[in-house]
């Protein structure tokens, strides 16, 4: 699935403008604002522990992402850019219980948890293009923090997952295009793997997991 959605990244990214006659330099520096799905962690460690097996976990959800790159050098065909964003984003899930049988049967909510997300990505890009429109793939080493807990209920108190920033790899591409001289559009396909932690005094083990998001917005250079 990765490669796949890269090489479309690749394929949609064509010029933004068929009146471009020579393949003008990439911006110098170019900000991003986007709105974003983002993708929740669901494994062991990153969860509250101790909930039931058929607790609903949040999987994904709305959230911003924003962030900044400059383009310092120029090689033939292809432009290197270092950049850093942020991407943030919350959800919770209900897990219902039913109550009574038949026409008079009930729902009721035993379990909620809350699980969140911010991720510092740092990039180095290879960008594709011109001025005016241009593809991109990227990938670096970041952090990232997740905060999770399942509120009280009438059984049990509320648990809250430890948390911590954990280092994080981050891959993925994108696209740009710019409609008017500094107003564009663009977005983004990140994949995010939070390494495994081994168990200290203050933090249990955690398993290795990925996440994805997806996000869009302007773009300004």
């Amino acid at each position: 699935m990765r490669l796949t959605c890269i090489a479309l990244l690749l394929l949609v990214a064509a010029p933004a403008s068929a009146q471009v006659q020579r393949a003008e330099r990439l911006p110098w520096f170019v900000a991003d604002a986007h709105a974003a799905t983002v993708g929740l962690p669901q494994a062991e460690g990153w969860v509250p522990a101790q909930l039931p097996a058929t607790t609903e976990l949040p999987g994904r959800y709305w959230g911003v992402a924003g962030g900044a790159t400059v383009y310092p050098v120029r090689l033939g065909k292809f432009t290197l850019g270092l950049g850093a964003s942020i991407i943030t984003g919350k959800g919770k899930a209900e897990t219902l219980e039913i109550v009574g049988s038949g026409p008079t049967a009930t729902s009721r909510v035993v379990n909620v948890v809350r699980t969140g997300m911010t991720s510092l990505v740092p990039q180095i890009s290879v960008n594709f293009g011109h001025r005016l429109g241009w593809s991109y793939m990227s990938a670096g080493i970041g952090r990232s923090k997740v905060t999770s807990r399942a509120d009280a209920t009438r059984t049990t108190p509320e648990i809250v997952a430890p948390e911590a920033w954990n280092q994080a790899l981050n891959f993925g591409g994108g696209a740009r295009w710019f409609m008017k001289p500094r107003l564009g559009a663009g977005f983004d396909v990140r994949f995010i793997k939070l390494s495994s932690r081994s168990p200290t005094e203050m933090l249990p083990s955690a398993k290795r997991t990925q996440v994805w998001n997806i996000s869009a917005g302007i773009s300004i250079q």
